[in-house]
């Protein structure tokens, strides 16, 4: 019995080695705009000033295992696009991981604590630009905030992730946010590829929320997903598909005051499966377009399998900004009950 104690006790001792091991060579770069600086060596303790330059070094670097960035909250100015192209043989499991350092949920969590990300671009001109462009596989963003372009001309697209056979991008807890205050934000999520994951967002005043787009081909990619996720007054559509294959997940959603719910190319005729949702107040169901805007309704040829989808509710949302349930569902009222938003329930 004591040479089996004295086993468990070795194995014990062993595994926390090996987990000291791992995390000593798992890469962590801390982001803090306030107090940081690019010269640092992004610590916890020193940590950098830009994003730019956290993903310069994830960019440069080629040890294996998984990386994370950290942000502190504050906000972040980005000059250009932030790009995202490591070549690192990253996993589902060993990743690249933005996320906010106070994460939506944490005990400590306020609105007002998210860090924010803005482009100063000044092309006064008709473009499209971008906050992060993400060319590579197995990414996370977490806990941000994102708002749009101070040039009203500009296509602002805030996560851009186009490329041919890209894979695994998760998008959770960020808040995507346009007004007069906020600047333009055309599409706050483009894509091509497959396993492009958005959950638990919100999406405020934004062109769009998610533009899943054309993939190599012509075709869109599979696994993607749109769940707990809240979208109101966009002025265009709630989600947008293009040849998005039809394991497309759509769950547990509210979508309200938008122009179109839904929107697809013209001539798409995918039957995509939605449940547990509300959609209220919109002024179309179904609509087809283009890459800058909407043509009309889909005929009759376009349809939905639909399980425990509201069509008709009134949508009730805070929007008391100093609350922690800014932009959520005001508790009790219809839809509430389904969990979208930033706040993960248990």
């Amino acid at each position: 019995m004591l040479d089996q104690k004295i086993m468990w006790v070795a194995l014990l001792i062993f595994f926390a080695w090996l987990g000291d091991i791992l995390l000593a060579h798992a890469e962590q770069l801390y982001v803090d705009s306030k107090i940081g600086h690019d010269a640092n060596s992004g610590t916890l303790a020193e940590p950098l000033q830009t994003i730019e330059e956290a993903m310069r070094r994830v960019n440069s670097a080629s040890e294996a295992g998984p990386s994370l960035i950290g942000i502190a909250p504050g906000v972040y100015v980005l000059q250009r696009a932030v790009v995202f192209e490591s070549n690192r043989a990253y996993t589902d499991g060993d990743r690249l991981t933005l996320e906010a350092t106070v994460l939506p949920g944490d005990p400590e969590w306020k609105p007002n604590l998210m860090p924010v990300i803005r482009l100063a671009h000044t092309i006064n001109m008709p473009t499209e630009t971008q906050s992060f462009q993400i060319r590579m596989d197995h990414v996370t963003i977490r806990g941000l905030k994102f708002l749009g372009n101070p040039v009203a001309t500009n296509y602002h697209v805030a996560i851009d992730r186009t490329g041919s056979a890209l894979d695994d991008l998760i998008v959770t807890q960020c808040l995507f946010v346009e007004d007069d205050e906020e600047g333009d934000l055309y599409c706050p999520i483009i894509g091509t590829g497959n396993r492009i994951v958005v959950d638990h967002c919100i999406f405020s005043g934004c062109h769009n929320s998610v533009v899943f787009w054309d993939g190599p081909e012509g075709m869109g990619g599979s696994g993607n997903v749109i769940r707990y996720c809240s979208v109101s007054d966009a002025n265009i559509s709630g989600v947008w598909t293009c040849q998005t294959q039809e394991d497309f997940q759509f769950h547990h959603n509210i979508i309200t005051g938008c122009k179109y719910f839904w929107m697809r190319r013209p001539g798409d005729q995918q039957r995509y499966s939605l449940r547990e949702c509300v959609v209220a107040d919109c002024e179309y169901y179904s609509g087809c377009g283009a890459a800058f805007g909407p043509f009309q309704e889909t005929d009759d040829e376009v349809s939905f399998s639909e399980e425990n989808v509201v069509r008709h509710s009134r949508i009730v949302l805070n929007h008391d900004r100093q609350s922690n349930d800014y932009l959520h569902v005001v508790a009790g009222k219809p839809g509430s009950e389904l969990g979208a938003g930033l706040l993960k329930q248990e």
